[in-house]
């Protein structure tokens, strides 16, 4: 199944990951942004150092990632927590997040929603590193890889989140080429995912309980200072 990046029409992202397949609109666990707002979701980004810009974009980063089971109070409450620490990072008043634990975080979800080792991949400190550099070439909005080489944002984090669910964990993208009857390396084609990290994010959204749900989130929160 071709896939793209949550952002449909940032095609730079995309291309990085699978620049042999067709790009489609494919939701997250929630709603997939319209392309018409991806200009909306830029300026968000860079009027974050404020806390009305920050609590839209915080906003919109929430319902992206957080499961709309989890219930609206818990979204409502999320964001807002969200901003909270974001400005206070943004004033270093908040220590920032590693690259590590934005690895630890998304495994720790992997497990949550029935994930097994290495199928998805769990991620590695190099695929979130690739990660802000790319968000970072779309819009220095977007990442603080320039100038924070191994830490993040809150915000950010939570992006990279919703990108490492997107792309399975991996910068290959969903079906890396594998070696044919004379070595060399054959692209699948159609691709075929048995047991992707959006398609388990979407069965655990719809068999696990409001509560279970929130408790996962919260620990990723934790995770984040959030």
């Amino acid at each position: 199944m071709a896939r793209s990046i949550w952002w449909a029409s940032v095609l730079p992202i995309a291309l990085l990951f699978c620049p042999a397949v067709v790009l489609s609109q494919v939701p997250t666990n929630n709603a997939h942004p319209k392309p018409e707002i991806v200009t909306e979701i830029i300026a968000e980004a860079k009027a974050a150092d404020s806390p009305e810009g920050n609590y839209k974009y915080a906003r919109h980063l929430t319902d992206w990632f957080v499961t709309k089971q989890s219930g609206d109070a818990y979204l409502d409450a999320f964001s807002e927590r969200l901003t909270k620490a974001d400005l206070m990072a943004r004033h270093r008043e908040l220590e920032w997040i590693s690259e590590s634990t934005v690895v630890q975080a998304y495994n720790y979800l992997l497990k949550q929603i029935g994930g097994h080792p290495n199928n998805p991949p769990q991620a590695n400190v190099n695929t979130v590193h690739q990660l802000r550099i790319t968000l970072s070439e779309v819009s220095p909005a977007f990442s603080t890889v320039n100038s924070n080489n191994s830490e993040c944002l809150p915000t950010e984090a939570v992006q990279l989140m919703i990108q490492l669910l997107e792309h399975n964990g991996s910068i290959e993208g969903l079906c890396p080429p594998t070696p044919g009857a004379n070595g060399t390396l054959v692209q699948q084609n159609p691709c075929i995912v048995k047991d992707d990290a959006l398609s388990l994010m979407s069965k655990y959204s719809r068999s696990r309980s409001s509560s279970e749900q929130q408790k996962s989130f919260d620990h990723i929160a934790k995770l984040f200072g959030i």
